[in-house]
C-alpha cells in the first residue's frame, strides 16, 4: 500500500510548491522566461551526469526521439508554458478551477481511449474531491478576473496535460525515466523559448539571489524530482496518478498562508477536508485488493 501512496503524496507536496516558487521568481524575471530558463537549465545541468554515467543509456535511439519531442511539447511546452503564461491573464481562483478539471479529463480520456474502466470508489472519490475544490474556490469568486487569452491558455494547459498523461502511459520508450525526463524537459524548453518573445515575456529584470533560489528549486525539485515521480505514477495508472492532482491546490493554500501570508477562508478549510476525503475514497479499492485474503 505505502509503495503506491508515498510517491503520489510526495509528488503532490512538491508540485504544489511550483506556484510559490514562481511567485518569488517573477519578481526577478517574466513568468514565461522563468519557465523557459527552468527547462533549459535542467537539461544542461543534468545531461553531463547521465552522459558519462554508464549505468543508463543517455543517447536516444532514432525511434525514441519521436516520443521525447511529443511528450516534451505536450507536457513541458504546452502544459507548463501555457500555465505560466496564463498567470498574466487570469486570477489564482480561476486557475485553480482549471487545475481541478484536469484529473476528470484524464479519467474521461482514459476511459474512452485506453478502455480503463473507472471503479465506483474512483468516481465517487473524484466527485467529492472536485466538489471540495469548487467550494474552496467560492471565496475567491468575487475577485476573479480572466480574459479571453487567459481562458485559451488555461484550456491549452488542461488539455495538453491530459493528452501528455495519456500518451506517456502507452508510449514504448526504453530510456530510463531519469534520462527521458532530462531530454523531454530540455526539448520542451527549447521549443518554448520563441513564445517568450511572442508574448513579450522575455525580460530578466534582476539577476539576483531571489532569481537563483527560485530557479534552483524549480529545476531540482520540480523539473527533475517531481517530474520523475509523475512519470513513475502515470506509467503505472493514469487515472490513479491524476487523483493526486486534487491535493495540489489544497497544499497550495497552505503554502500561500505559510510563506506568503495569504488568507485562508473557512471555505478553503472545508474544501480541503473534502479533497482529502475524496482521495481516501478513490484509493479504497486499490488498497482492498492489496490486502491478503483471510
Amino acid at each position: 500500500m505505502y509503495k503506491n501512496i508515498l510517491p503520489g503524496l510526495l509528488f503532490a507536496i512538491l508540485w504544489a510548491t511550483g506556484a510559490i516558487a514562481a511567485k518569488f521568481g517573477i519578481r526577478s524575471a517574466d513568468a514565461l522566461m522563468l519557465a523557459s530558463l527552468r527547462f533549459l537549465i535542467t537539461g544542461v545541468l543534468f545531461a553531463p551526469y547521465f552522459l558519462f554515467h554508464k549505468k543508463h543509456r543517455f543517447i536516444p535511439y532514432r525511434h525514441e526521439w519521436r516520443s521525447i519531442v511529443i511528450y516534451g511539447v505536450l507536457n513541458t511546452t504546452l502544459t507548463l508554458g501555457s500555465f505560466f503564461a496564463a498567470q498574466k491573464y487570469a486570477s489564482a481562483g480561476i486557475s485553480m478551477l482549471f487545475t481541478a478539471v484536469t484529473p476528470l479529463l484524464i479519467a474521461l480520456l482514459s476511459s474512452m481511449f485506453l478502455k480503463r474502466k473507472l471503479s465506483r470508489f474512483e468516481i465517487v472519490g473524484m466527485l467529492v474531491a472536485f466538489s471540495g475544490l469548487l467550494l474552496a474556490a467560492v471565496s475567491a469568486l468575487p475577485t476573479v478576473t480572466i480574459t479571453i487569452t487567459g481562458i485559451v491558455l488555461l484550456t491549452i494547459y488542461m488539455t495538453a496535460y491530459a493528452l501528455s498523461s495519456m500518451y506517456i502511459s502507452v508510449a514504448k520508450v526504453q530510456l530510463h525515466n531519469m534520462v527521458f525526463n532530462v531530454w523531454q524537459v530540455f526539448v520542451g524548453g527549447l521549443i518554448l523559448l520563441p513564445f517568450c518573445w511572442l508574448f513579450n515575456a522575455h525580460h530578466i529584470k534582476h539577476i539576483d539571489v531571489n532569481l537563483m533560489l527560485s530557479l534552483a528549486w524549480l529545476i531540482i525539485m520540480l523539473s527533475f524530482v517531481a517530474n520523475l515521480l509523475w512519470l513513475y505514477l502515470i506509467r503505472k495508472d493514469a487515472v490513479s496518478a491524476a487523483s493526486w492532482l486534487y491535493l495540489v491546490p489544497v497544499l497550495g493554500y497552505l503554502y500561500g498562508y505559510w510563506l506568503l501570508g495569504e488568507k485562508v477562508t473557512l471555505y478553503a478549510v472545508i474544501g480541503s477536508m473534502m479533497v482529502i476525503a475524496g482521495l481516501v475514497i478513490s484509493k479504497r479499492k486499490e488498497q482492498k485488493l492489496l490486502e491478503p485474503d483471510i
